[in-house]
């Protein structure tokens, strides 16, 4: 059992609550980071836009490269990518990953859909590998397409990439022919927006939990972002409701609305304007400084950037109960 799968010694102080900059700069270059939830829901967006204002450097992403991960791609925070997921949803292909992949200054190392579910499972119990089926037969086990050693040699410390991407043996057990051993997927360092959290680090999410609460487990370091934070007490008269335990997290952040674009059921609803622009613009390099000077390096406080969408724009995202989601009409 490798010693980091269980490095798990929280801090013990009751009151995990820090500023967005204090958590931020726990992250260092080249760690292995998780983004969590999935494609435009419960996104960390104001994480991803303080790792780019601090201007973090050789990152290596895991699970997807989506509406956060793609700004990160785009200002060169990150290096390389291992998950199973490159894209915008409705609006298409990630702009700026899809660049810099053809300009061969970003390396994706791809991986199936029930990979990196199993993967971070693996990371969460402590086990150093996961026997499956998944994916024989496909690209994700041709050689030819195996970043493994190069995400090896770029990673910060290069023990958290395995040192084989799979392994393929016959099954020892039932004899059913060829599976797949897939290796663990922990975290450096793993950012998750919620809509509640405790100053001790107590988390409520509602609606889909996307791999967080596997990754939470699978983490060295776990930064929560919340729409609201409340008292421990509060959290506790539901507990089975609190899919994230204050044992796992390091630092808690307050950031409301901490999710624009993307939705955070029963707050908010996804900002389509807002996402076609970003698609527009960062699909080409100037548009995509443009955007990102524009919104993330002139806006240095969570209130310049609220102050800039403007309350009429806020007001028209805001969920109406008791759906948790804006409802459209044609």
């Amino acid at each position: 059992m490798q010693e980091y799968f269980f490095d798990k010694k929280k801090i013990s102080k009751q009151n995990k609550l820090v500023s967005l900059k204090e958590a931020i700069n726990t992250i260092n270059d080249g760690d292995v980071l998780f983004l969590g939830s999935f494609v435009d829901t419960r996104r960390p967006m104001a994480a991803a836009y303080e790792i780019v204002r601090q201007e973090k450097k050789g990152l290596i992403l895991l699970a997807e490269c989506s509406l956060a991960e793609d700004i990160l791609v785009g200002s060169g925070c990150a290096l390389a990518w291992r998950g199973c997921y490159t894209g915008m949803a409705t609006f298409g292909l990630s702009p700026a990953t899809l660049r810099k992949i053809e300009e061969r200054k970003f390396f994706p190392d791809e991986i199936g859909h029930i990979d990196i579910i199993l993967g971070g499972m693996a990371a969460m119990v402590g086990s150093p590998f996961v026997a499956t089926y998944a994916t024989l037969g496909s690209d994700v086990v041709n050689e030819e397409y195996n970043r493994n050693e190069y995400l090896k040699n770029a990673a910060g410390n290069s023990e958290m990439i395995p040192n084989q991407k799979f392994v393929l043996m016959d099954d020892p057990f039932y004899g059913n022919g060829m599976i797949k051993l897939l290796p663990a997927m922990p975290a450096d360092v793993a950012i998750f927006h919620v809509q509640q959290a405790s100053e001790k680090g107590t988390a409520k999410i509602t609606g889909s939990l996307g791999f967080d609460h596997y990754f939470v487990h699978g983490a060295r370091r776990v930064i929560l972002t919340a729409e609201q934070v409340v008292p421990e007490e509060y959290l506790q008269r539901d507990p089975n409701r609190n899919q994230i335990p204050s044992t796992a997290v390091d630092m808690v952040v307050e950031v409301p609305w901490g999710g624009h674009p993307s939705q955070v059921q029963n707050f908010y609803d996804i900002d389509i304007p807002f996402i076609k622009e970003y698609v527009s613009l960062a699909k080409t390099e100037d548009g995509f400084a443009n955007w990102i000077e524009e919104w993330v390096i002139d806006i240095d406080s969570r209130d310049k950037y609220l102050n800039k969408l403007g309350a009429g724009r806020l007001q028209q995202l805001r969920t109406i109960p008791p759906y948790g989601y804006r409802q459209r009409f044609r």
